[in-house]
């Protein structure tokens, strides 16, 4: 018996050896890089529910939404996203005005509880945040800051489309494609 224990302490250390000596520390996700670019956004149809209150309660809209969307059987034409009216920076958040939407599509009908609708097409400043909801405000001063740089202004109501079940994945790995409507900057008035 004791010879049995030698030969398993030997394995062991020998495992323990081959493998680097000591247990490795679980890893965290590596946050990519921020990037940004201009994109042209074609005209969509969706599926849309407005709402004014704290953005934090757009989980439930989106629930409500989801709902109406499976019992009217009908097939998403691509991720839902939230378009976010008021700055919660500007106005008061229990005033903040939202609306999230689902793209479907064209000839869809609504009801009373939810509208459908073409959205016009627009050029974006497009970012990807990658970690929870509550920490997309890092990734808009990003973008922002990307905006101002390359010589564009904001031109409306931001766009989050939310490309993971939050349900499904861990939230340090959520992904939100950011879309900010811009036009381009006017050029300085030459001053004689």
């Amino acid at each position: 018996m004791l010879k049995k224990i030698a030969i398993l302490a030997c394995a062991l250390t020998v495992l323990f050896i081959v493998c680097g000596g000591k247990p490795k520390p679980e890893e965290k996700p590596v946050l990519p890089a921020f990037v940004a670019a201009v994109e042209s956004i074609d005209s969509i149809c969706v599926a849309s529910i407005t709402r004014t209150g704290f953005y934090s309660g757009a989980g439930s809209v989106m629930g409500e939404l989801m709902g109406w969307i499976g019992k009217n059987k009908i097939v998403p034409a691509g991720p839902p996203f939230g378009i976010h009216y008021d700055d919660p920076t500007k106005v008061k958040p229990e005033s903040t005005r939202y609306e999230i939407c689902v793209p479907v599509a064209v000839g869809t009908k609504g009801d009373q509880a939810v509208k459908v609708k073409k959205l016009d097409p627009i050029l974006a400043a497009v970012a990807t945040h990658v970690g929870p909801y509550e920490k997309v405000g890092e990734t808009y001063g990003k973008l922002m800051t990307w905006i101002v740089d390359n010589k564009y202004l904001p031109s409306g109501p931001p766009r989050e489309y939310y490309l993971n079940d939050p349900t499904q994945v861990p939230a340090e790995s959520l992904k939100t494609k950011i879309f900010m409507p811009v036009k381009p900057a006017e050029p300085p008035a030459v001053t004689k």
